[in-house]
């Protein structure tokens, strides 16, 4: 069947749309995810084995924590029972009336033989706010081994040990984990977890079976204090909206490799209107184009649905059968996704279309998007990816 000239471009998109679908249920399929089914017991186990495993290295976890976000001692008691021989949790405020450090002493009176660290600290070595708080959090680390990750991360008693056992390989620079979106808050927070699940994660499976890995999430990114140092210290992040990846890109540079664990952490997500849905959309959507714009600009065929439905009108008569196979295969996909992180609670069909609309939407705003919301502060933008001073507005 010839197809006529002008039918080309939207024919071509088309095409590209379904093969990359083909090709992330393709990497989902061949992915082995190791979950974490549960979360916490009352007491961290002290079997005699691990009491003498002298082959761990001492961990610092550090935990930067801003408000009482839903879930929150929950998400931080399940780092408390790590099964791990030696760790210390330094949690971070900046603000001394933080609700969060209440939660932390709560945790301090639960688990009395855990080294448990509260930094109060007022440190700015840069407008990005994350990393200003691990700047003072970094101050009362004792280890060598830092593991960072988020407030909103909840994980199992073998996290640890899933985490550290790469970076014991002297070439490794970052270790970094997935992570699976649960929501907690109702519609909107059932839809940025589709995108979270349904976008997000196998755009991550299909840069890595492409090539070598370069994302690193701040939902777990695990170094040596070494690693960091020469890189620069925080102070060589603290201009970035993308800390995270920042340090991986960095690390690199350095000539260490960026290692994507398979172990996959969950993070709730709480976002329970639309304008909380769509400004932390935005501020991910906006953070990948900061670092990546060529692919960012790109990344639209990653929604292949609303991509295909809205170009099959000007691909001709083969617009229908692409629109007819990205359907079937998108179905597919959904359920795929929701068997292989067990999901059985949330995310029904109509949930994740919407997320793949919504994510199309979200990824033309950040193509000219300027400024970002952040912690109930706006933030400038620059087309590096720097952060301006916050004008509170």
């Amino acid at each position: 069947m010839m197809i006529p000239w002008w039918h080309w471009p939207a024919w071509s998109l088309c095409a590209a749309a379904l093969a990359y679908l083909a090709f992330a249920l393709g990497a989902l399929t061949r992915w082995r995810p190791r979950l974490v089914d549960t979360y916490l017991s009352d007491q961290r186990s002290t079997s005699p084995q691990q009491e003498t495993d002298k082959d761990w290295p001492a961990v610092s976890l550090l935990k930067p924590l801003h408000g009482l976000e839903p879930g929150l001692y929950e998400n931080l008691r399940s780092f408390c029972s790590q099964d791990y021989p030696s760790y210390e949790i330094v949690f971070g405020v900046q603000d001394p009336a933080d609700p969060a450090i209440a939660v932390v002493e709560r945790l301090r009176r639960g688990y009395p033989d855990l080294p448990i660290a509260l930094s109060i600290s007022a440190a700015k070595v840069g407008n990005n706010p994350k990393v200003n708080n691990l700047a003072g959090i970094l101050a009362l680390c004792r280890h060598d081994y830092l593991v960072i990750s988020d407030a909103d991360i909840r994980v199992g008693s073998d996290y640890l040990r899933e985490i550290c056992r790469p970076l014991q390989d002297d070439g490794v620079g970052v270790v970094t984990c997935l992570y699976r979106g649960m929501a907690v808050a109702g519609f909107w927070s059932r839809i940025l977890a589709a995108q979270i699940n349904e976008s997000f994660l196998p755009s991550v499976l299909v840069a890595e079976r492409l090539g070598p890995t370069i994302f690193c999430g701040g939902a777990t990114m695990a170094l040596r204090r070494g690693t960091l140092e020469g890189i620069g210290g925080w102070a060589a992040l603290a201009k970035h909206l993308a800390d995270d990846y920042q340090l991986g890109a960095l690390s690199r540079a350095q000539g260490k490799r960026t290692v994507l664990s398979g172990y996959v952490v969950d993070t709730l997500v709480h976002e329970a209107d639309f304008a909380a849905f769509y400004q932390h959309a935005l501020r991910w959507s906006r953070t990948t184009r900061a670092v990546q714009p060529a692919g960012h600009t790109l990344a639209f065929i990653s929604y292949p649905l609303p991509v295909v439905a809205l170009l099959a009108p000007w691909a001709g008569q083969p617009g229908l059968i692409f629109l007819v196979v990205v359907l079937g295969l998108r179905l597919v996909y959904h359920y795929a996704i929701l068997k292989k992180l067990r999901i059985t609670n949330s995310e029904g069909v109509l949930d994740a279309f919407l997320a793949d609309g919504m994510g199309l939407l979200i990824w033309f705003h950040a193509l000219f998007a300027r400024r970002i919301r952040w912690r109930g502060d706006r933030f400038a933008i620059d087309p590096k990816g720097r952060m301006g001073g916050h004008d509170g507005a």
